[in-house]
């Protein structure tokens, strides 16, 4: 065999072997996306559009819009003070899905947009799903544990929770990385890339940890993403990363599912 038909054989063959290379890699990414979309927050999500909820809650739920005859004047969004005046505990958010209202509020009847009932339109589950979707797009209910609380205030200041998601539940996609998507603080994949506290400070300071930056690889897929972790540097106190880490435990340590038995954490 000649030396041009075994270069030919070769380029062929590299051809062959990166194209399945190519073809696992969307495969496996498919595959993660699917999971990392398979949690009560992101089936809520789901759903939340496909009821229609942020025609009058806003983009995810964060827009309130103006509701003339309110007595509020609008139709609030879920999070802020707003709706926590409306919300004592989990059960009046269920309610205020299921029945259009919890039993202890008067319905407004000045109000020209009605909550509607979804009782009749939504499966046991998908209510649960809805009602996980909601508490972590309002940040719903106190953390009892102090560094944890801090870290929470931190996260929102620190624009954390516009790339990681509300409570840093995901979940937003991310063009070029290794996974598509910005992953979640309480997601499966989070141990792999933050092995333990001394990384999550590096990732927080450096924008990568020590391990990453120092494998090739793991290099240049960082640098492929459309998104970056951005580097806090100096900003970012001792004090904050130890808060950070607090909250970033507490997360994942209460997962939102929306079940009934789930008390206010």
């Amino acid at each position: 065999m000649t030396r041009s038909a075994l270069a030919t054989i070769g380029v062929l063959t590299l051809l062959v072997v990166g194209l399945a290379t190519g073809l696992a890699l969307v495969v496996t990414r498919s595959g993660w996306q699917r999971a990392a979309l398979d949690t009560p927050v992101q089936r809520g999500r789901v759903l939340a559009e496909r009821m229609g909820c942020f025609g009058c809650h806003g983009p995810g739920g964060g827009q309130p819009i103006s509701n003339p005859g309110a007595k509020g004047g609008e139709v609030p969004g879920w999070p802020g003070g707003t709706w926590m005046m409306w919300n004592r505990d989990e059960s009046d958010v269920r309610a205020w899905i299921l029945k259009g209202r919890p039993e202890h509020r008067e319905a407004d009847a000045g109000a020209l947009i009605k909550m509607p009932a979804f009782e009749r339109r939504l499966a046991p589950k998908e209510v649960d799903d809805l009602v996980a979707f909601v508490l972590a797009a309002s940040h719903f209910g106190p953390i009892p544990d102090e560094a944890a609380s801090t870290g929470h205030e931190l996260a929102y200041k620190m624009g954390c929770f516009g790339c990681h998601g509300p409570e840093g539940r995901g979940l937003v996609m991310n063009p070029g990385s290794l996974k598509g998507y910005i992953p979640p603080w309480d997601g499966p994949d989070y141990p792999d890339l933050v092995r333990d506290d001394a990384e999550l400070r590096q990732w927080v300071r450096n924008g990568t940890s020590d391990r990453f930056a120092a494998d090739p690889v793991a290099r240049r897929l960082l640098q492929s993403q459309a998104i970056a972790m951005p580097a806090y540097g100096e900003r970012a106190s001792d004090d904050d990363l130890r808060s950070l880490v607090a909250y970033i435990a507490w997360v994942r340590a209460h997962p939102r599912t929306g079940e009934v038995h789930q008390g206010t954490p």
